[in-house]
C-alpha cells in the first residue's frame, strides 16, 4: 500500500482510532490512556461497527448506549438516550460515526476499542469507508487464556456466595465436577480458538491498509515498557506526546464488565508481574498447532521452558 504524504493525524478532520485486540489483551489499559491525552475522546466499547446500521446496534447491543451515553459526557454535551434515538434512528454505521465526529472539536480522534471487532471480517471491512488509524494489540495467546479462566472461576465463586445456603456448601464439589468431566479444558479450547479466528481476520484484513494507517504492538512491551511503547503510537499517529498519559492517580469508575475490564478501577499502576503468571500454570505445548503457527507468523514471543520474560528488543 502507498503512503500518504501528510501523517494521519495531522490531517484536518475529525477521525478514528480502531483498537483491534482479542479480549484480555490490555485494550482497556490502552483505552484509558489515550483518552488522558487531550485530542483523543475514548469511551467504553462501542460495538457499533458490529452492525450494519444504528438500529440494529441499538436492538442487539442495548447495554452499549451506556458508551454512547459516556461519550457525550465526554464531550461535554450530555445527551439522553431518548434524544440519541430521535438523532441516529435509521442511520448507517459509518454515518452514525460521522454524526459523532460532528460533536468533537476539530482534529479530535475517537477511539473505540471493542474485542469483538475482530470476531468476523465483515466488521472491519465496514470501518474502511471511514479510514482509521488500527491499532492491533497482540497476546501471548495463553496469557488471554488464563485470564478468561480466572474471571470465570471468580464469576462462579460470586455466585455461589451470593445464593442459597446449600448452594454455598456445594460450591467446591460443583467447582471440581466442572474441572473433572473437562468443562474448564473446553472453555479454553473455545477462547483458544477463538484468539486464532480473531487474529487471522485482523492480519488478513491489515494486509490491505496502508502502512501509516496501521501499528502493531504487543502486550508484554506496554506493561513491561509502557512509556517507551505509549510513546511509539504517539508518534505512528502523528500525535504529539503529552506528560500525564500513564498517570493512575485518581478514581475511576467501575466498568460494566459487558464493556470493559471490570477490575480495572481497582489498579492504581501498571505492574507486569501478574501478566507473565500463567507460565506457572500452563506450557505452549498444550496449544494447538495452528495456534503456534499463527504464534510464529505474528512474531509472538515463545517462552523457553523456566525462562523469564523480558522486553522485547
Amino acid at each position: 500500500m502507498v503512503a500518504h504524504t501528510v501523517p494521519w493525524a495531522q490531517r484536518p478532520e475529525s477521525r478514528l482510532l480502531l483498537v483491534l485486540s482479542s479480549e484480555r489483551s490490555g485494550s482497556t489499559l490502552m483505552r484509558y490512556t489515550l483518552g488522558r491525552h487531550s485530542r483523543l475522546v475514548s469511551p467504553s466499547e462501542l460495538f457499533l461497527m458490529r452492525f450494519p446500521e444504528y438500529d440494529a446496534w441499538r436492538t442487539r447491543k442495548a447495554v452499549a448506549m451506556h458508551s454512547l451515553l459516556e461519550f457525550f459526557e465526554l464531550v461535554g454535551q450530555p445527551k439522553s438516550a431518548e434524544e440519541l434515538d430521535s438523532m441516529l434512528a435509521t442511520l448507517e454505521t459509518a454515518e452514525v460515526y460521522r454524526r459523532l465526529f460532528g460533536f468533537m472539536p476539530d482534529g479530535a480522534i475517537l477511539v473505540d476499542k471493542t474485542p469483538a471487532y475482530g470476531n468476523e471480517l465483515s466488521t472491519l471491512e465496514r470501518s474502511r469507508p471511514l479510514a482509521p488509524f488500527y491499532l492491533r494489540i497482540i497476546r501471548h495467546p495463553l496469557g488471554v487464556i488464563d485470564s478468561h479462566l480466572r474471571i470465570k472461576d471468580r464469576e462462579k465463586r460470586q455466585r455461589a456466595e451470593e445464593g442459597s445456603l446449600p448452594r454455598r456448601l456445594l460450591a467446591p464439589l460443583t467447582g471440581a465436577i466442572r474441572r473433572l468431566n473437562g468443562s474448564r479444558e473446553a472453555l479454553a479450547r473455545r477462547r483458544e480458538a477463538k484468539w486464532v479466528q480473531q487474529h487471522r481476520n485482523f492480519r488478513q484484513f491489515l494486509e490491505t491498509v496502508a502502512a501509516d494507517q496501521q501499528l502493531t504492538i504487543y502486550f508484554e512491551d506496554l506493561v513491561q515498557q509502557p512509556g517507551p511503547t505509549i510513546a511509539a503510537v504517539c508518534r505512528a499517529m502523528g500525535l504529539a506526546e503529552e506528560p500525564g498519559l500513564l498517570d493512575f492517580s485518581g478514581a475511576r469508575p467501575e466498568m460494566n464488565p459487558h464493556l470493559g475490564d471490570p477490575n480495572f478501577h481497582t489498579h492504581t499502576t501498571i505492574d507486569s508481574a501478574p501478566a507473565f503468571e500463567w507460565a506457572a500454570r500452563m506450557s505452549e505445548s498444550w496449544l494447538m498447532p495452528q495456534t503456534l503457527q499463527l504464534m510464529k507468523e505474528l512474531r509472538v514471543r515463545f517462552l523457553p521452558a523456566s525462562a523469564t520474560l523480558t522486553a522485547r528488543a
